[in-house]
């Protein structure tokens, strides 16, 4: 079963302790997005991230459906 909850801030330390009385396999705490869209940002930012500039990949994709036809 799957589950989404919101905790106040003000509860997270009974949640927490809550969590950690169950067995270790009883449940799956997955990454939120916000985590997501902070790594590909701070990735971005670095210069790491391979881009591509919009009108470059727009002709790619044109290219790429009239090769098709």
């Amino acid at each position: 079963m799957t589950m989404r909850i919101s905790i106040k801030e003000q509860y997270m330390p009974e949640f927490e302790k809550f969590v950690k009385s169950l067995p270790s396999d009883a449940i799956e705490i997955k990454r939120t997005l916000d985590e997501e869209i902070s790594k590909r940002s701070q990735e971005y930012r670095s210069g790491n991230m391979k881009t591509t500039p919009f009108m470059e990949g727009m002709d790619e994709i044109r290219e790429s459906l009239l090769s098709r036809l």
